[in-house]
C-alpha cells in the first residue's frame, strides 16, 4: 500500500513538472505545413497575411532601409554569415539592426489558431553589440521560450547558409513567433511539425532531485 501511494504521488509530480515546462528548442523536424509568403518584394511594416490558416506578419521597422522585407526574392547579404541568393524561396527579414540605426526592431508572426510547434530556416548578421532573439509567446503574450543564435560561419562567400531553429510544445499553445535585431531573416516557415522532445539535462537533474526528496518525505510520514 505504501509503495502504491508513493508511485501515485511521484507520477503526479512528473505530470506537474511537464505541464510547467516551456517549449523545447529543436534543430530538426519532419512534416508540418510550409507557410510560404507570396513573391511580392514588399518593403515596410506590414501587416501582410499569408499561408495556410492566415498567418499575419508585421514589423516595427517601417522605414530603415525602406522597412522590413516580405516575400523578397532577390539576393541578401549577412556579412560573415554569407549570402542568400534567392534560391531558398521568398524570404522575410527585419532589414535593420540596433548597431546600424540605434533602435531595436522586431518582426511578429501571429497565428490565427495556437500551434504546438513552429520553426524555420534562419540567418542573421553576427557580431553586433546586441543580441538577436527568436522567441515564441502564448495568446496572452507571455513568453514561452526564446533562442539567441550564436553561429558565425566566418565566411562572407557562404551561399544560402543558415540554421534550422524551431520550438515544440506538448500542447497547442504558441500564438506568436518574433524575430528581433541584427537583420535576422527566415525562409520556409513551418508550423505544427513532428519531432521528439526531451527535457534538457539540467531540467532532468532538478526533476530527479525533487522526486527523490518527495519520496523521502512520503516514506518518513508513512513510517510514523
Amino acid at each position: 500500500m505504501k509503495s502504491t501511494k508513493v508511485a501515485a504521488v511521484l507520477f503526479a509530480a512528473l505530470v506537474l513538472v511537464g505541464t510547467q515546462a516551456g517549449a523545447t528548442v529543436v534543430f530538426s523536424w519532419t512534416g508540418g505545413t510550409l507557410q510560404i509568403p507570396p513573391s511580392i518584394n514588399y518593403f515596410g511594416p506590414g501587416p501582410q497575411t499569408f499561408g495556410v490558416g492566415n498567418v499575419v506578419w508585421s514589423s516595427t521597422n517601417a522605414a530603415n532601409q525602406g522597412g522590413s522585407v516580405f516575400g523578397y526574392t532577390g539576393g541578401y547579404g549577412f556579412i560573415n554569415n554569407g549570402f542568400w541568393d534567392g534560391a531558398l524561396g521568398p524570404m522575410i527579414g527585419l532589414n535593420d539592426s540596433f548597431d546600424a540605426y540605434g533602435v531595436t526592431d522586431t518582426m511578429t508572426f501571429a497565428f490565427a489558431s495556437p500551434l504546438r510547434s513552429v520553426g524555420a530556416f534562419f540567418n542573421y548578421v553576427p557580431g553586433d553589440s546586441t543580441i538577436t532573439t527568436i522567441a515564441v509567446y502564448d495568446a496572452s503574450h507571455t513568453l514561452i521560450e526564446s533562442y539567441n543564435p550564436t553561429w558565425n560561419f566566418g565566411n562572407t562567400g557562404c551561399i544560402d547558409c543558415g540554421q534550422l531553429v524551431g520550438f515544440a510544445e506538448g500542447t497547442a499553445n504558441i500564438s506568436y513567433l518574433t524575430l528581433t535585431d541584427n537583420y535576422v531573416a527566415l525562409v520556409n516557415l513551418t508550423t505544427d511539425f513532428n519531432t521528439s522532445t526531451t527535457p534538457e539535462p539540467s531540467s532532468l537533474l532538478l526533476l530527479g532531485s525533487g522526486v527523490l526528496g518527495l519520496a523521502g518525505v512520503i516514506r518518513r510520514k508513512t513510517n510514523l
